[in-house]
């Protein structure tokens, strides 16, 4: 696999990226026979050979139910590859003698992820909402009535592709608005 050689003793090779709105992080996994083992050194693959997840990702965008979080692209030198797509992040385990990650996904990057892929409150998973209530803050959430994402007294138009970032956020008037909000607060307080 690869021009100079540098997978030729390899039989698969899989790519594990969580990627939020404005940062990622990856990792590659790399089988020979039996044996698994992290991809290091000459065995690491060029980010340019990746930069199409990011249209990739867009491309899987639906207004109200966001995009994908991880993706995992399997190569093989011999048979056409494959890709899976999760809902989650899923960080490195720290097998084969590599060190574990932890979750990146704090509510500062979750919040940019949901302000460019937007979600409705019952698209927002779990784990989300966990990592959200754990510091107190509201999600920007899709309004599929406006189409447009709520978030801090602040809106954006939403189209196919995403959040349009070219136009000034409006403010929003609460009391005009009050079953988008209350199901908001309902599902992060339980109220």
């Amino acid at each position: 696999m690869g021009p100079d050689g540098a997978f030729a003793d390899v039989d698969e090779l899989v790519i594990t990226q969580s990627t939020f709105a404005g940062f990622s992080h990856r990792y590659g996994d790399m089988r020979t026979g039996d044996t698994w083992a992290f991809t290091t050194g000459r065995h690491r693959v060029p980010v340019s050979e990746l930069a199409w997840l990011g249209e990739f990702k867009k491309s899987a965008f639906r207004p109200g139910f966001g995009s994908w979080i991880t993706v995992r692209v399997h190569v093989f030198p011999d048979a056409p590859g494959f890709v899976e797509v999760f809902d989650e992040e899923i960080p490195a385990s720290g097998g084969a003698g590599g060190v574990a990650s932890r979750r990146v996904g704090t509510a500062g990057v979750l919040t940019s992820e949901l302000l460019a892929f937007p979600r409705t409150v019952d698209h927002i998973p779990q784990w989300m909402w966990d990592v959200f209530r754990a510091d107190g803050v509201s999600p920007p959430v899709y309004n599929a009535d406006m189409k447009t994402v709520d978030w801090d007294n602040k809106r954006l138009p939403v189209s196919d592709t995403g959040t349009d970032f070219s136009v000034d956020p409006v403010v929003i008037d609460r009391t005009k608005e009050p079953g988008v909000f209350s199901k908001i607060s309902k599902k992060i307080f339980g109220q």
